[in-house]
């Protein structure tokens, strides 16, 4: 991009009108079709490769001869530290993304100090100014101390000094963005041997603090999910308007929409279903039979519910429960005025097409929107009857959502036929944390305690340099949770397949591990982790 090349509206932001900026990628630019035209999505294949386990990048936070940065230590605190608070956040980028992976993505970011000699204003171009920042990094004993630790072709956050309003007064392009470095300096840039290439180009201030070098006048934490979830391989699911106001999509129940500001920017919600599946975090379970009741998890717990198009696939409506809590509890406080959201079981209408996903602009269609939240049931209204499709006269294999019984934040229950009754959830199928920590117990020499065990001779889990080994012979979908000894959750892992491997290195206590196939409880154990 140049300063020249667009032409992106600057008007002033108010609550009812916020200017967001996107990169719309032209057709030559779009990746290769998957075989057979099936959808990435719905294959779990559209997230970029870094998006899972213990991965490292690197954070340039630049100051220029005229603007100077934030601190570094408040920056890398706010990226990493667990439990973040600072500045009337819930968390920190790092607790974002474990929390909405389940656990499955645990970023580390490594912040740099860059100190660029020339005034800001100099630089014409984003990769006129994020070039000469990567030759500074290159040589720096930390960065050359850490390098194996990235990607071989490092992706990177550029944090550049100024508030976003104040650097695009400079140059049009300089708004909060993600872009590759193919497309932008047209190379893969490569110095001493390190290849750099997807980016987010980011500001470090709040809005009219450009010249503040006081943490408390950092950007929104959503700010920085939001562009880096761009990084892992997600679009943005708003529109705008010719002036650059947001005017359609999710608005409010997205991060990757004006969720961003959910909270004043300090609570961004976590990845919808529908962006857990894109990054392949959670497999949604389809809703095939009539008759059932239906038990949905918490998000947080890796659930969600589809229902399908059955000439269309591609074509879906999700079913998942978000409850006011964690980084979700401010959807209803957003510092976007114009629309509020509510918590509770969200359904939301997906029609994935390659060209409008990857062009970045999934609902630029006002009158045909691939990413929208259809409705929000709560206790005041409890069905939702209108799983329609617009593909190739598809026709859902159900109704509808009825009967919604509420159990606490934990979970919910429903049917699909309306004239089923249900006053309450069944009982839970796993035993509660409480009955695992009373139970007695038989110590083994693995350092794995057994608890409850159904038969199952050939099922295997132990613990070997850091990592939990699972062996599970069997089909279905797995889930396990680890509670702590007070019963409180902390985490879960879900696989399809017969064995997964689970890094625990950072764990220094024990655990209690529940493993359930298809929702039935398994086996429970205590696994010494150290």
């Amino acid at each position: 991009m140049s300063c020249a090349s667009l032409a992106w509206a600057q008007s002033a932001e108010s609550e009812e009108n916020i200017v967001m900026e996107k990169i719309i990628y032209s057709e030559d630019m779009l990746p290769a079709r998957t075989p057979g035209g099936m959808s990435k999505i719905r294959s779990s294949n559209d997230a970029e490769l870094y998006s899972s386990g213990e991965r490292y990048f690197p954070v340039m936070l630049v100051s220029t001869s005229d603007y100077k940065a934030l601190d570094s230590a408040f920056m890398y605190r706010m990226f990493n530290e667990k439990g973040f608070k600072d500045n009337g956040n819930y968390g920190s980028v790092h607790d974002y993304f474990v929390e909405s992976s389940g656990g499955q993505f645990k970023p580390t970011f490594d912040i740099y100090p860059i100190t660029l000699s020339k005034n800001f204003s100099s630089y014409k171009s984003d990769s006129e100014f994020i070039l000469p920042a990567i030759d500074i990094l290159v040589e720096r004993s930390d960065f050359k101390a850490r390098a194996s630790k990235y990607e071989k072709e490092i992706p990177f956050i550029i944090l550049h000094p100024l508030s976003r309003d104040k650097a695009i007064s400079y140059c049009s392009d300089f708004f909060n963005h993600q872009y590759k470095l193919q497309y932008s300096a047209k190379q893969v840039y490569s110095k001493n041997g390190y290849k750099f290439n997807n980016y987010a180009f980011v500001s470090q201030k709040a809005e009219g603090k450009e010249s503040s070098t006081s943490s408390k006048d950092v950007n929104m934490l959503g700010t920085f999910v939001h562009e880096f979830s761009h990084v892992i391989g997600l679009q943005d699911t708003y529109s705008n308007d010719s002036r650059g106001y947001a005017t359609i999509g999710p608005l409010p129940y997205d991060v990757m929409a004006l969720g961003l500001r959910n909270g004043s920017g300090g609570y961004p919600p976590t990845f919808s279903a529908f962006e857990r599946e894109a990054v392949g975090w959670l497999k949604p379970t389809e809703i095939v039979d009539a008759d059932s009741v239906y038990e949905l998890k918490n998000l947080s717990g890796m659930q969600a519910y589809a229902v399908s198009n059955p000439n269309k696939p591609d074509e879906y409506f999700l079913i998942e429960y978000r409850p006011a809590v964690g980084f979700d509890s401010k959807i209803g406080s957003s510092s976007y005025s114009g629309k509020q959201g509510k918590n509770g079981v969200m359904i939301w209408y997906i029609d994935y097409d390659f060209n409008a996903f990857f062009s970045n602009d999934p609902n630029g269609d006002e009158s045909h929107q691939r990413v929208e939240v259809r409705t929000v049931l709560s206790k005041d209204q409890e069905s939702f009857a209108k799983f329609d499709f617009v593909n190739k006269n598809g026709k859902a294999k159900i109704d509808g959502v009825f009967n919604l019984v509420f159990d606490g934040d934990d979970r919910v229950c429903f049917t699909v036929n309306k004239s089923k009754k249900l006053d309450k959830c069944p009982e839970k199928v796993i035993a509660s944390s409480s009955s695992i920590a009373s139970s007695s117990s038989v110590s083994s020499s693995s350092g794995i305690t057994s608890l409850v065990q159904t038969t199952l001779p050939q099922m295997k889990i132990h613990v070997s340099r850091g990592m939990l080994n699972v062996d599970v012979p069997m089909s279905g979908k797995k889930t396990l949770r680890f509670y702590d000894a007070l019963g409180n959750n902390l985490g879960a892992h879900t696989f399809e397949g017969s064995s997964a491997i689970i890094d625990v290195s950072g764990w220094n206590r024990s655990a209690f591990v529940q493993l359930d196939v298809n929702g039935s409880l398994l086996l429970a154990k205590r696994v010494q982790f150290r």
